[in-house]
């Protein structure tokens, strides 16, 4: 594995020529027309990018995830269809508001959410006052 140090201009333009879900690796390879590689293959190594200041990170999720509160109901989807809302507990009630944050996680698990998902879904609660502690 290479690495390679980049300038902040130079990360900002392959962060904006990638789609979601791909790798700088794969970025560059569009860029310069190279062969995408397969999951077996170990002719290549890709590279690893770092940037020379802190900011935006990769992405590992391969299907966007929402997380929000509308009306009374805390919502999650997926960009690849599935979906499913709660409603809210009052919140005072932790064991109910634990409840609905564990099915809420548990849905996003089973669909395959990364651990930055799973935390979003949290997020979302906790950014409208819906607090627990451990």
């Amino acid at each position: 594995m290479k690495l390679i140090s980049i300038s902040e201009p130079v990360w900002e333009a392959i962060a904006s020529r990638g789609k979601f879900g791909e790798t700088e690796d794969d970025v560059l390879r569009r860029v310069f027309g190279l062969p995408v590689l397969s999951d077996n293959s170990q002719s290549a190594v890709p590279a690893k990018i770092t940037r020379q200041d802190k900011g935006r990170r990769q992405s590992f999720a391969t299907d966007k995830l929402s997380s929000y509160i509308s009306g009374n109901d805390l919502r999650v989807a997926f960009a690849s269809g599935a979906s499913k809302s709660w409603k809210l507990p009052p919140k005072s009630d932790k064991a109910a508001l634990r409840s609905m944050r564990d099915d809420a996680t548990g849905f996003a698990e089973k669909h395959g959410a990364t651990l930055g998902q799973i935390n979003a879904v949290k997020k979302t609660l906790t950014d409208s006052g819906y607090h627990l502690l451990k």
